[in-house]
């Protein structure tokens, strides 16, 4: 009895340290997670201040924009015409380019939350064949969306929507060999302007009343197009199988990077777009790792042989600034 009274209390000794050792491991991941999240908050909350002091000036460039064209109306067509053509935009410099660093990170997370959509939609759906359509786009890169590390499936799919949906950014009606809308450039980045205005507060609830193309038959065409690249061209799947949530989430992303793309064409000269190719040495004056990120090891610099695998978002030359594109590295040892 004694001896079982020992081994019984060696037995218990034993599961008590696992149960510490445990305990201590959830108590440094909990930790880990509140920092994580108070760096998110703080981040959250500088936001929210640019985009209050942002939506503030927008207001009153709408306001003045609004009171200038009653103004025109009094006048003859060439005069207004000349009045269009010569005037600058009625925002600051600065409020253009804290504006344009809002709508990138605006972009940048509406399409996240599309490719997050998409998985839920297999997730909920296993029988719609979308499981099969997004491991077959996967499978050069070696990963399918049953890996054990969702964030890189994730990173994945954000890289192969993002390329789609930034195809031919460059071109002032965004699309390959596109015309101008305007031969005057001043005009045309006032028209630019002008539509980014309008079409910032879009919301879905208006799209399902009335249609995309009753708003702006560009942003329309330029959604029908995305739709065609994204799910015939890059999924060879069929829109009926499209649930709402769905379409609602691919709608967002496609506003913001048409509102995106206006909002650099309002800009003498346009912001250019920064994009790297696979195999090109990383450059952490322009490049961020999203695993480094994911880690939370920042002050970590990649290795001399770190090379991009995979471009997950562009970056944008916001004149003086430069908002770094995102990428997924592979790394050589030795």
């Amino acid at each position: 009895m004694s001896q079982l009274l020992k081994d019984w209390g060696v037995f218990s000794l034993d599961s008590l340290k696992k149960e510490v050792v445990e305990a201590n491991e959830h108590r440094d991941a909990a930790l880990q997670e509140v920092s994580e999240m108070k760096l998110s908050l703080g981040e959250l909350t500088t936001k929210i201040a640019s985009l209050e002091a942002y939506c503030s000036e927008l207001k009153k460039a709408l306001k003045q924009a609004t009171s200038a064209k009653s103004m025109q109306s009094h006048h003859s067509k060439r005069s207004s015409t000349r009045s269009v053509s010569g005037s600058p935009l009625p925002v600051s410099h600065e409020v253009m380019v804290e504006g344009f660093v809002q709508v990138v990170s605006e972009a940048r997370l509406s399409v996240k939350q599309f490719c997050k959509a998409l998985i839920q939609q297999v997730e909920e759906d296993a029988d719609n064949g979308l499981s099969e359509k997004l491991n077959l786009l996967l499978q050069p890169y070696q990963i399918t969306l049953g890996d054990r590390r969702p964030k890189l499936v994730l990173y994945h799919l954000e890289a192969l929507m993002n390329q789609a949906m930034y195809q031919d950014f460059e071109n002032c009606a965004f699309q390959k060999n596109g015309p101008r809308r305007c031969l005057d450039p001043r005009q045309e980045r006032q028209e630019s302007f002008a539509s980014f205005v309008a079409l910032r507060n879009l919301s879905w609830s208006e799209v399902l009343r009335k249609g995309t193309r009753h708003h702006c038959k560009e942003l329309s065409r330029f959604c029908d197009q995305k739709m065609g690249c994204v799910a015939s061209a890059l999924m060879n799947w069929s829109r009926p199988c499209w649930a709402e949530p769905l379409l609602q989430c691919f709608f967002v992303a496609c506003k913001c990077v048409w509102l995106l793309h206006l909002l650099a064409f309002s800009f003498s000269p346009p912001l250019a777009i920064l994009r790297v190719e696979e195999g090109r040495a990383f450059e952490q004056t322009y490049m961020e790792d999203v695993l480094l990120d994911m880690q939370r090891s920042q002050d970590h610099e990649p290795p001399p042989s770190a090379r991009v695998k995979l471009m997950v978002v562009p970056g944008f030359y916001v004149q003086d600034r430069l908002l770094k594109c995102r990428v997924l590295c592979s790394y050589i040892s030795g």
